[in-house]
């Protein structure tokens, strides 16, 4: 499990492996090919939000901090950190590394990094939204000021790539977007636009040489297709799994299907702003209309938990008094007939197709429901690429699937799909809203926790979204290979061997 608590204090580092104890890239096995759902919309690191996006530029772009296996907070580019006070964290940073044009990295890198990500421009800013000022102390160490405290700070930053001053600044953000430099494991070598993005391994890594030469991630929208390809040997790790196909693999000498427990919460989005939607009675009818359970039995083989707001079980902070909306479509029916809509209404359903488990699937089921309560919603799909970009200008909507994590575990994320003044917001209650940054800006986890709890009943009955289910992540994996899934999503292959 990740670590779910941080209190005032200085928490300890694991130290990294010394690079002598690595093989040598001329030891190294020669390719490993994943297949995703979906591909990066960007590789330019201030851009790329979504997690599938991530496991390819995590290669490339090192944070300051990582997530281990185990869930605990290693050094990555930072080699250490203090809180100097509650609003001033300071950060030790990795001597003699280099990006890979021969950059240097240093506390310049870092401050150039965190300033971009502070433009409302950058899609990553809600990662820093709360930093007031960062500072250089000197080459190698950076203070953060923030306006308040900000307790998931550190856990944020294990989501922030560090970029190349001079290199951004001199070829600018388009180049970027198609040709990443970072200082990680894996350089770039080339994208093939839908079909496949290839890395090799940088032989001066700072952590020593990866023991898989080369990786390729292909895009396989279709889950059938990606089980095809891991059958075939055409990939070695594909993820979101189809639950339906998971028996039809059973017994298999080359394939295995692993499981985490999940930390991915799925939901149907409303904009609170637009029609019909404005009103909580609706809001309310729409949660009620749709039936998540048989939807997590049937579509998803049982392999995801029914929530009832936004906030996944396994977070710091959920309510477990609160239970999800019933399938009730005889209630559903009567709220919309007291809001003024006893005929229904019309509207625009709106989905990726391969980001998510069963995602379109799911979708459709949805549509399917809302219909029998007279609500009839258009779907339409669309690439995640153009999801993901849509999404971030907030031109989704009326209603739309989405999956959001916490890097921290921490209800303070999930809670911020339904604050005010943020991008990946569609909803916004004032009072609410004072009450969830009083938590957020609480240091003292325990204290937090409660907050959260005190907020949740109230989100619960504004309904501004109809709440799902968590998904549980199902990967196939070839067992040449000696690595293990992680309950977070991250595809971190720069420790993988073949066997």
């Amino acid at each position: 499990m990740w670590v779910r608590r941080l209190t005032f204090v200085l928490i300890a580092v694991i130290a990294m492996p010394a690079a002598a104890r690595i093989p040598s890239l001329a030891a190294a096995a020669p390719a490993v090919t994943v297949a995703q759902g979906t591909e990066p919309a960007s590789l330019d690191a201030f851009q790329e939000i979504s997690r599938s996006g991530y496991n390819v530029t995590l290669h490339v772009y090192d944070p300051l901090f990582m997530r281990s296996e185990n869930g605990a907070i290693v050094p990555m580019l930072a080699t250490g950190y203090k809180i100097v006070s509650p609003t001033t964290w300071q950060f030790s940073l990795r001597r003699g590394v280099r990006f890979h044009n021969g950059e240097p990295f240093d506390a310049n890198a870092v401050k150039f990094t965190f300033d971009h990500d502070l433009l409302k421009e950058s899609a990553q800013n809600y990662l820093l939204n709360g930093v007031k000022e960062v500072r250089v102390i000197d080459p190698y160490t950076v203070q953060v000021i923030t306006a308040d405290p900000m307790p998931l700070l550190l856990f944020n930053l294990t989501l922030v790539g560090i970029m190349p001053p001079r290199y951004y600044q001199a070829q600018g953000a388009s180049f970027v977007a198609t040709h990443p430099v970072g200082t990680g494991p894996y350089r770039f070598q080339s994208w093939v636009k839908d079909d496949r993005l290839t890395l090799t391994a940088n032989p001066a890594y700072w952590g020593g040489a990866p023991r898989i030469r080369t990786l390729v991630f292909r895009l396989i929208p279709d889950a059938s297709a990606r089980v095809a390809a891991l059958r075939t040997g055409e990939a070695d790790i594909i993820t979101d799994f189809p639950p339906d196909l998971a028996s039809s693999v059973q017994g298999s000498p080359q394939i295995q299907v692993e499981t985490t427990k999940g930390t991915r919460s799925i939901n149907i989005m409303l904009d609170t702003g637009a029609g019909p939607l404005r009103d909580k009675r609706v809001r309310q009818a729409l949660n009620y209309a749709v039936d998540k359970e048989t939807i997590v039995k049937k579509l998803l083989g049982g392999f995801g938990t029914v929530e009832a707001t936004l906030v996944p079980a396994t977070y710091l902070g959920v309510n477990p008094l609160l239970k999800p909306y019933p399938y009730d479509p005889a209630k559903a029916k009567s709220l919309l007939a007291e809001a003024g809509y006893p005929n229904g209404f019309s509207t625009v359903f709106q989905s990726p197709r391969g980001r998510y488990l069963a995602d379109a699937e799911v979708s459709q089921a949805a549509v399917g429901y809302l219909k029998a309560v007279g609500v009839n919603a258009e779907l339409r799909y669309f690439e995640w690429g153009n999801y993901v970009n849509m999404y971030f200008k907030h031109q989704l909507g009326p209603i739309f699937l989405i999956g959001s994590a916490s890097a921290a575990l921490d209800a303070g994320d999930a809670l911020e799909n339904v604050s005010c003044g943020v991008w990946d917001s569609w909803y916004c209650n004032p009072g609410i809203q004072a009450r969830y940054l009083k938590a957020r800006s609480t240091l003292d986890p325990a204290r937090r926790a409660g907050l959260y709890r005190e907020i949740q009943p109230l989100i619960f009955d504004e309904a501004p979204t109809i709440f799902m289910y968590t998904q549980q992540g199902i990967y196939g994996v070839n067992k040449r290979l000696d690595w293990t899934p992680r309950a977070d999503e991250t595809l971190w292959l720069a420790k993988a061997a073949v066997k």
